[in-house]
């Protein structure tokens, strides 16, 4: 018996019924005021017994109770407003039966369907504000010790932290004001918190909140939004780096616990992904769905940073099959049993082959048949190609040639070659390599039923080989972490990003047909010191003071900065604002085929020298001499 009234929603369910009593008698009383007693009592009982037994029943059958008063909503306001409905509905009916509504006027119902809603969910919202405004005072006062702190971005996950501060007997931060990425918001409130200023002000803000009192001065600040780009929060771990504030950042409001009751809302550290980040980009996924549901799909080099990444996001969209092309076997291995992990219908079918076998891979498609291919297989590593061409040219060079006369023999519908800002005026074989690739394929184009797609895009960050996993192994040795020159900036992305876009890319029509490569825009190139720089600050530590940077020199085909296009490409705009299409000149296939085979034949004896000379012959811009000359100027 106690346990009963020990729970919550029992006590909640007997003050829903002893209001529906209530309402019945009051709803009467409103449409007769000094009448009431015209109705006789054997109705009014009647009634008020009746409609008390349906509102019992009905409130348990629509769920009514699996809400916390605490955290009332418009859900709970449209449960009541349903669970109201039925009650007046049945009742109506029933009333109707008994009495054929005689001596009781009709417009009682309609005024108990509006009083009976009123005071069912007026109740509720009462107790929820009580407990907002009681638990904020109790915040206030026991604020002693929590940490004061800005929150750039005026979002809903700003008013979220805001609240769960509120509801905390012992906040463990006190939000001091809120900095917005622009001035459209500034003065206005959200839960009595004022938006003070867009965060380029941030320094003249913080000036004035230590003048007017000096224990409110920031101690943290704290990013709630998706939409502060990457140069302002590299600005932003600058600006705390100088004035000792700590930057932290909240998660996604997706990424919170789904148990409203243990929901918290955790301060996280700045990752090094955060610096690049930068609104997202609009996807039109249902395009991306209709192109690869119910495909067969083919990844070359699917155990690679963007051959699984790839996968992953393919597999999302439910292809008939994923067909996984790896030199590596456990590579292979990992992306294979990773989907697997994942518990979905599909079929995986790994196969285990190097794209330089012309024979392997003409094999696999004529048994497999892929429908769409995706052509990430390749030799990127910049150094390690120069110190080892001849495997660079045939890697990247045979192998797309190898892929791309198997999708066309076969019929293959899409084949999208992935390609890098390396290709633009390369300075590496590995630049080199990959501009014959895209050359390969753009002489394809629109004269066979395999529709041929370039895409061009800058670094991934995190990648293996890049500089994000270098400069962390190097901080975790205590440094120093080495640069290879001052001036040198990369485009940087995330592989998520990168990927989806990618996908994007295929689903756009190229209406060029015969000459567009499809190039990811990437935003503004970064210094890579400064990237080490800011690695360095997020360890807590102060770069060239507590962690040295050092200069090491060029290596081996290595270009201070890197272009996403040639200048005289034509740019054009797509769909999709992150993406473009540029139109590169087109080789005759014909002549680029002889020149190509000729090359492959060289680099199959070995003849380095005059794999250099055909090579600046189909690329021009590209001088093995001219690197050689760069490379040997070191930075002091």
């Amino acid at each position: 018996m106690f346990s009963f009234f020990r729970n919550k929603a029992n006590l909640v369910y007997l003050h829903d019924i002893f209001i529906t009593a209530i309402c019945f008698n009051l709803s009467i009383f409103l449409r007769l005021g000094s009448e009431f007693n015209s109705i006789p009592n054997s109705i009014i009982g009647y009634g008020t017994i009746l409609i008390t037994i349906i509102g019992a029943i009905v409130y348990r059958l629509t769920g009514l109770y699996k809400g916390i008063w605490r955290y009332a909503s418009i859900n709970d306001l449209i449960n009541i407003v349903k669970a109201t409905c039925i009650t007046i509905a049945i009742f109506l009916i029933l009333m109707f039966a008994v009495t054929r509504l005689e001596s009781f006027p009709r417009s009682v119902l309609f005024i108990n369907w509006f009083v009976l809603i009123m005071l069912l969910s007026g109740s509720r919202a009462i107790y929820r504000l009580y407990k907002d405004k009681k638990l904020f005072l109790k915040s206030i006062t026991k604020n002693e010790n929590s940490i004061p702190v800005l929150l750039v971005g005026a979002t809903d996950r700003a008013e979220l932290f805001i609240r769960e501060m509120s509801r905390n007997n012992n906040p463990t931060h006190k939000i001091i004001g809120i900095l917005d990425i622009n001035k459209n918001k500034v003065g206005r409130f959200i839960r009595d918190i004022e938006i003070l200023g867009s965060v380029q002000e941030i320094s003249k803000i913080i000036e004035k909140i230590e003048k007017n009192n000096k224990k409110n001065r920031p101690q943290k600040i704290i990013i709630a939004s998706n939409d502060v780009e990457g140069n302002i929060i590299r600005n932003l771990l600058t600006f705390t780096d100088k004035t000792g504030i700590s930057l932290a950042r909240l998660p996604k409001i997706t990424d919170l616990e789904n148990d409203i009751k243990n929901e918290k809302l955790k301060v996280k550290p700045i990752d090094v992904f955060d610096l690049l980040s930068r609104p997202q980009a609009l996807l039109d996924r249902n395009a991306m769905k209709k192109f690869i549901s119910n495909k067969k799909v083919l990844v070359s080099g699917a155990g690679g940073t963007i051959g699984s990444e790839l996968v992953n996001q393919i597999i999302n969209y439910k292809p008939k099959e994923i067909i996984l092309l790896d030199n590596s076997e456990f590579f292979l291995y990992k992306i294979e049993k990773e989907i697997e992990e994942k518990n979905i219908n599909l079929k995986i079918n790994a196969l285990l082959a190097d794209i330089k076998n012309t024979k392997r891979i003409d094999s696999i498609f004529n048994y497999n048949k892929p429908d769409i291919v995706f052509h990430a297989a390749a030799l990127k590593h910049v150094p390690i190609v120069e110190k080892n061409p001849l495997e660079g040219i045939l890697t990247n060079i045979l192998g797309t040639i190898n892929i791309a006369e198997s999708c066309k023999k076969y019929n293959v519908a899409e084949m999208v070659l992935i390609s890098t800002d390396k290709a633009v005026n390369p300075f590496s074989v590995m630049g080199a390599t990959k501009r014959i690739s895209e050359k390969y394929c753009q002489s394809l184009t629109g004269k066979f039923q395999t529709n041929f797609k370039i895409v061009r895009f800058g670094n991934v960050l995190g990648s293996t080989g890049s500089v994000v996993p270098l400069f962390q192994k190097q901080l975790e040795k205590g440094g120093p972490l080495t640069v290879t020159h001052p001036k040198m900036k990369r485009y940087f992305m995330t592989v998520r990003e990168a990927v989806e876009l990618v996908i994007q890319s295929a689903t756009l029509e190229n209406k060029t047909k015969k000459s567009g490569i499809f190039v990811l825009e990437m935003g503004q190139p970064i210094a890579i010191v400064e990237i080490a720089e800011q690695i360095i600050r997020l360890a807590g530590l102060r770069p060239n003071k507590d962690i040295k940077i050092n200069f090491t020199g060029l290596r081996p085909g290595e270009k201070i900065l890197e272009e996403l296009h040639y200048k005289n490409e034509k740019f054009l705009k797509t769909k999709n604002k992150s993406i473009f299409i540029v139109k590169p000149k087109i080789e005759p296939h014909e002549k680029l085929s002889k020149s190509l085979a000729n090359l492959i034949d060289l680099a199959k004896n070995g003849k380095l020298e005059e794999c250099y000379k055909i090579m600046s012959a189909i690329v021009p811009e590209y001088k093995k001499t001219k690197v050689e000359n760069l490379q040997n100027k070191r930075v002091v």
